[in-house]
């Protein structure tokens, strides 16, 4: 039998939408597209209205970048698919819409009502508004319940991206054993679903997975940023943290540009 990677990868993630559709919002999130863009710097996002068909029918969107599934958990994806699903559950039945890109109170909210913490740090006393924002679950919480669930059906990502992002995310979710807020929740993990806290390749890794992050180039001179929105290019200075004055939407790190790349073009 012939393997459908498409398939098997899509159809887990339109699993694992609809397993957390039901268990943390009541089923009341439609149906949205699941798509997976290389966005640098960032595990996921959410846009609204960004599909449309022949007669007119608008779907949202959810976006993962695959790049960062090797080099995290699963627990850290499951995490960033719910992120994003409370800006469409925010989106779709929300009453204080936030600009695009900022994470604002109601969402945070909603977040935490499921059993996901917002934090600006991924860790406890970070922001919990803010333009970037990450997460972490509340030990006993709905979310870590659901995913449980989830887990006991030996859910894992059987594909994984051989070039796994370098570039630090703007949505860090480091769980670390070491910290002593988080010993507790380690420890519950540990003993309900340790497949959760597994690296993504839960399987020997293949040797085509390149671990080893590209050596530095001093001929780099600057970087390309975009807006995920509107599509606006700027260039300037790596490490650039700029916001768009149209759509409000932090610019993304699309590609660094040789000097002689761009003396070329």
């Amino acid at each position: 039998m012939k393997i459908n990677p498409t398939q098997e990868f899509y159809d887990l993630l339109n699993h694992a939408f609809q397993h957390f559709n039901l268990s943390l919002f009541d089923n009341e999130l439609p149906w949205c597209m699941l798509t997976l863009q290389r966005t640098s710097n960032t595990m996921g996002y959410f846009s609204a209205e960004r599909w449309i068909d022949g007669e007119g029918l608008k779907a949202h969107e959810i976006a993962l970048n695959p790049a960062y599934f090797a080099r995290n958990r699963v627990i850290d994806v499951l995490q960033t698919l719910v992120h994003e699903q409370c800006h469409l559950w925010q989106h779709v039945l929300g009453h204080h819409k936030s600009r695009s890109g900022y994470h604002n109170r109601e969402w945070a909210d909603k977040m935490e009502s499921i059993g996901l913490i917002p934090s600006s740090t991924g860790e406890p006393g970070g922001s919990k508004t803010g333009q970037s924002m990450s997460d972490y679950p509340q030990q006993g919480g709905e979310f870590l319940h659901s995913c449980y669930e989830l887990c006991r059906g030996e859910y894992r990502f059987k594909w994984i991206d051989t070039e796994p992002a370098w570039q630090p995310s703007s949505q860090p979710r480091e769980i670390d054993q070491a910290e002593p807020e988080f010993e507790s929740l380690i420890a519950e993990i540990e003993t309900v679903a340790p497949a959760l806290l597994a690296p993504v390749p839960t399987v020997e890794a293949p040797a085509e997975i390149n671990w080893n992050p590209p050596p530095e180039n001093k001929s780099l001179s600057k970087s390309k940023y975009t807006c995920p929105d509107c599509q606006t290019n700027v260039w300037g200075k790596p490490g650039l943290n700029i916001v768009c004055g149209n759509c409000d939407q932090s610019f993304v790190l699309i590609e660094r540009i040789r000097i002689s790349e761009r003396r070329h073009r």
